[in-house]
This record gives structure tokens, C-alpha cells and sequence, in this order.
């Protein structure tokens, strides 16, 4: 099944009022990587399932060479005119499911990698950050509902527990950005999402573990992105492929995706493949910087020292498709044992 938008504007908007629904929450994200620059971000804006007026907004930002990782996390409670928005980090939709505007204004901790991938991130000094990106989507949504109940898919966005509406789409992002090391002009490619509904309502068969994928080719005007979650036993609740070509979304089949087995800041290969029969499209991809989080409640940045954990963790790299290079966005989560 193919299609150029299959959701309405209103799935676009944020809603002003509260659903009278236990934990109802909405959240958007962004995650951007410009590989000349070899900087990554993971950019959050989410609703408190506790109290839904105040705005939970997270920043992650991987600096180049391994030079370590920035981090920020706060609550405020936004007017409604100024929604999705947090204390420090807003996106303004600039037009349904084609752009929309993403800032930062403030500071954030700086701690390294290997702190990162071994502990706890802990408090220390903050640097100034300022971000000023225009962000073009460039493909057509993915909708989880329609893909579970295509042929091509599995499970139910019922199943879940951190969401009842949920659709990404891949992106082009271009602007600036002041880091601790001075002002970079920003041009990358990335994955966004917007996700509604009760989070963390214990209704659904448990968290076992996840996997994200999405990868942009400016050059063929081609995406790929693929989505799989599963209940601790392993039973699949929610899985979902698709390629687009010439503005054209198409439902495919999930299948290969590399599960987290251990914590590698750069150089780890990895294999995506999605597809019917006798047409699967491969992807041969390797890491070039990462940042982690606990899945423990909050989601603390860094993926802590005891072992074996659910940890949650976001990579960004390069791969190939049909001769052309490009650059990924997978995030995963699982228990890891080292």
C-alpha cells in the first residue's frame, strides 16, 4: 500500500486542552545528525503524565570527534499560546507535515562519552547553547496505526503503553548552532515523531524493547524507515517497515533489525533490511557517534554501571542505497549484559 499523506491536519496540531483521560500525554521529538560536522541531537518536548500543563523538555546534542555530550533536561509550565514548548526548547509548526521551526536558548552540561556510556550523568558546570533550525519533512508520515493493520505489519498501537497515536517522518534540517566550541552552520538529516495518549498506564504486556530506524537520499529523493516493539517474552506489539520513493510512502516488511547488545560510542555495524519476497532493500550501516539513557522511570541520561540493564540508546551513522551515501538515525532499547 503506498500513499502521499494519509493523516489530517488536525493530527498535526498540539491539543490546548487536557483529555480526560488518566496520564494523557503528548510528545514530539527530533533527531537531527549533520555528518560533515559529526553532530548529533536528540531534541524532546513531552507533556508530564502527573500534570499535563507542565512541558518536560529534554536536549541531548553528541559533539564532534567524541568530544562528549550535552545535556539538559527541565519542566515549565507553558502558556497555551506558546505550546509545544519548555523552558528552554520549542518547536513552531510552520506548515502541517512539511516544516516547522526548532530553537533552543540556554545552557547544558557537558559530560564525556565514556562517562555517558558507563554511569549516570551528574551535575557539574552548564554551557551556552543556542539553536535556530528550519526543519523541512521530508516524507510523507508514517502512521503506526495504518501500518499495523496493513498486511505488511504487526500488532496495535493498542498494545502500547506510551502512546495511542504515533507517526514519524524523515527530515532536513538547516540553521545554526552555538556550542561550547563556537557557532556551526547546521545542515543535517534526521527522524521525527508526534505520539499522543495515556504514557506509562501499566495496560499494555510490558516494555521489552525496541527498535527505530530511519535514513534519508537526497540525491534518489528516497527514505527508508522501519519501526519494532516487543513485550518481555518477545512477542512483537507493534512493528512496521516502509520505503518511499518519488514522494510515495509504501508499507513493507520488517526484516532485519540489529538488536543493543553492548555500548559503543562509534565503528558499530550494523544490518536494516525491509521488503516482500524476492525485493528486500539491505542496509549495511556503521555508527559514528552515540548517546544513551537508562530506561529505568525518567529515563536518567547515561545508561548507568549496573549490569544487566534496559538501556535506550541513539546512534547516528552512515549507509548506502543504490549507490548513494547517506546518514541514519536508529535508537534501540533492550537489556545488555556488558
Amino acid at each position: 500500500m503506498s500513499s502521499s499523506n494519509p493523516l489530517p491536519i488536525e493530527a498535526e496540531q498540539v491539543l490546548k486542552a487536557q483529555p480526560d483521560i488518566a496520564s494523557w500525554t503528548e510528545n514530539l521529538l527530533f533527531t537531527l545528525y549533520d555528518g560533515p560536522n559529526d553532530i548529533g541531537m536528540w531534541l524532546h518536548l513531552g507533556t508530564s503524565p502527573q500534570e499535563w500543563a507542565i512541558w518536560e523538555d529534554r536536549l541531548l546534542i553528541s559533539l564532534p570527534n567524541e568530544g562528549g555530550v550535552l545535556t539538559m533536561w527541565g519542566y515549565h509550565r507553558t502558556p497555551v499560546d506558546q505550546i509545544p514548548a519548555g523552558g528552554n526548547l520549542a518547536f513552531k509548526l510552520v506548515e502541517p507535515f512539511k516544516k516547522w521551526k526548532v530553537t533552543f536558548d540556554g545552557f547544558a552540561l557537558h559530560t564525556p562519552h565514556e562517562a555517558m556510556r558507563t554511569g549516570v550523568v551528574t551535575d557539574g558546570p552548564k554551557e551556552r547553547v543556542v539553536l535556530d533550525l528550519d526543519v523541512e519533512l521530508v516524507t510523507p508520515p508514517w502512521d503506526a496505526h495504518s501500518a499495523a493493520t496493513d498486511d505488511t505489519g504487526k500488532g496495535s498501537m493498542k498494545a502500547q503503553e506510551w502512546a495511542t497515536d504515533h507517526y514519524e517522518q524523515l527530515v532536513h534540517a538547516t540553521g545554526t548552532a552555538i556550542l561550547p566550541s563556537g557557532t556551526v552552520n547546521f545542515d543535517g538529516t534526521g527522524w521525527r515523531d508526534h505520539s499522543r495518549g495515556p504514557r506509562g498506564g501499566g495496560v499494555s504486556a510490558g516494555w521489552g524493547g525496541h527498535v527505530i530506524m530511519g535514513a534519508w537520499f537526497p540525491g534518489q529523493q528516497a527514505g527508508i524507515g522501519l519501526s519494532r516493539y516487543w513485550a518481555p517474552n518477545g512477542d512483537i506489539t507493534l512493528e512496521g517497515g516502509w520505503l518511499v520513493d518519488d514522494g510515495e510512502l509504501r508499507h513493507v516488511p520488517v526484516v532485519e533489525i540489529p538488536l543493543v547488545e553492548h555500548l559503543q560510542t562509534s565503528g558499530e555495524k550494523l544490518r536494516f533490511a525491509v521488503g516482500n519476497e524476492g525485493d528486500v532493500s539491505s542496509f549495511e550501516g556503521v555508527t559514528t557517534t552515540s548517546m544513551w539513557t537508562g530506561m529505568s522511570p525518567g529515563m536518567p541520561y547515561g545508561a548507568g554501571s549496573a549490569r544487566p540493564a534496559l538501556v535506550y540508546a541513539i546512534n547516528f551513522g552512515t549507509c548506502e542505497y543504490r549507490g548513494e551515501a547517506g546518514y541514519f538515525y536508529v535508537e534501540r532499547s533492550g537489556q545488555i549484559a556488558d
